[in-house]
């Protein structure tokens, strides 16, 4: 696999970063930026509210069996993900993620940290793409024993974006720049994980 091939593969696994349960986290427990920037254009550019769509008896049933403790810990996980898509699917999210990862990139190169800051929270707040990203997750990956890892992942994936937008704002561009390669490797381990399939979620019924 060329570098470029697996560039985009790794990063087409972190729209699947932070997905617990198909069920919204409350937007009250969202935490607020470390360095206390405001980001409007992130907080305010979709749905207020996810659609409710109708799912599958399977996928239903599959929900069901996960431990509320499991739930509760991953809405917790996820709280900060408040903007939701009723359009995008979880393909279309990874491209967004992919063209913010890029752009973190280009921020640090030429040491432009408010730039490198900005697409790094972005990345690190993505929109729910439409039935919540659980719902393009193969069925037999939704039990709690799949889905154990994605903590650990979340907490390198999502937590180290935050960590790079921290630093880049510091302008400590090597401690970022190394920071973004632990990024990429929590991407990766998602992506051997979990992949996701080209179009809509089969899931979705309506």
């Amino acid at each position: 696999m060329s570098m470029k091939s697996k560039f985009v593969a790794t990063l087409s696994a972190v729209a699947l970063l932070g997905a617990a349960a198909a069920f919204p986290a409350a937007a009250d427990e969202a935490k607020a930026p470390a360095n206390g920037h405001k980001y409007p254009s992130i907080e305010k550019t979709s749905a207020d509210a996810p659609r409710q769509y109708k799912m599958t008896p399977e996928f239903q049933a599959q929900v069901k069996k996960l431990p509320p403790e499991f739930i509760q810990q991953f809405r917790k996980m996820t709280a900060k993900h408040t903007r939701y898509s009723e359009d995008a699917t979880a393909r279309q999210v990874m491209m967004e993620l992919l063209s913010d990862v890029q752009c973190v990139t280009a921020g640090l190169m030429v040491e432009n940290g408010e730039m490198a800051a900005d697409c790094a929270v972005r990345a690190s707040r993505h929109r729910w793409p439409k039935g919540h990203l659980l719902a393009y997750v193969k069925l037999e990956q939704i039990n709690a024993d799949s889905l154990a890892a994605l903590p650990k992942i979340n907490g390198a994936v999502e937590g180290g974006l935050e960590r790079v937008a921290e630093m880049a704002l510091n302008k400590n561009f090597p401690g970022a720049g190394a920071e973004m390669g632990k990024v990429l490797e929590g991407c990766s381990n998602c992506h051997n994980l979990f992949r996701f399939g080209k179009g809509d979620s089969p899931h979705i019924i309506d």
